[in-house]
């Protein structure tokens, strides 16, 4: 079964990186661009819990807004749901750039946490 983890921001979908970086993954996991819009943010945060994505990868525009969303201080790189539920969180003192490089490294810690 494939690890399935949506990387969220402003104007993510159909960008090279997404491509680059699914071109770089064995066949155990796939990442999937979502644009999300400032004012859908609160919306689509709240349904991650029940999504059927086992983790969430913010860029750097999200993620100050959904460290507070889970009243986090600093920022949230990623949000993960473990097997049994339990949420898990790769948390930074700020938020950092991704390019495919940071992106992959950001991946890899998310298959450790998830157990994939």
């Amino acid at each position: 079964m494939k690890l399935l983890i949506a990387v969220a921001g402003e104007a993510v979908f159909g960008k090279p990186l997404i491509s680059v970086v699914n071109q770089e993954l064995d066949e155990g996991a796939m990442a999937i661009g979502i644009n999300i819009a400032p004012s859908d943010f609160e919306r689509f945060i709240s349904g991650l819990p029940h999504s059927k994505v086992e983790a969430t990868i913010f860029m750097p525009e999200y993620q100050e807004r959904a460290a507070r969303h889970f009243d986090l201080a600093g920022a949230l790189l990623a949000l993960i749901r473990r097997p049994g539920g339990e949420l898990e969180f790769i948390r930074l003192p700020e938020p950092l750039p991704l390019d495919d490089r940071s992106l992959l490294q950001t991946i890899q810690q998310v298959r450790e946490i998830h157990g994939a």
